[in-house]
């Protein structure tokens, strides 16, 4: 999960980077670059924020399900096993062929 908290800041600093480059590259002065690329920034770190906070949520549901289809699964075993021990004579009727 501490993968997971990196989002936010990578999307930050590679719009920050990109932003960065394209100034630069259209000849913005200092003055009128440092305003816009704080406000990249903060754009984007929001965004990757309210992004982050919904990954999360979405893999939390994930693993939320795969344990209750876990559950599901061992209770069906357990009560499988009960079935077994008392039905024993239904299963060597299964080992059968049956005749055509």
């Amino acid at each position: 999960m501490k993968k997971s908290r990196l989002f936010a800041p990578f999307l930050m600093l590679l719009a920050g980077a990109i932003a960065s480059i394209m100034m630069y590259r259209s000849d913005y002065t200092t003055g009128q670059m440092l305003p816009r690329l704080i406000l990249v920034l903060l754009i984007f770190y929001l965004a990757g924020c309210f992004v982050q906070k919904k990954i999360l949520k979405f893999v939390e549901q994930i693993e939320e399900e795969e344990k209750r289809a876990g559950e599901v699964i061992a209770k069906e075993a357990q009560d499988g096993e009960g079935t077994e021990s008392e039905g024993e004579g239904t299963k060597e009727a299964e080992d059968v062929p049956l005749e055509s």
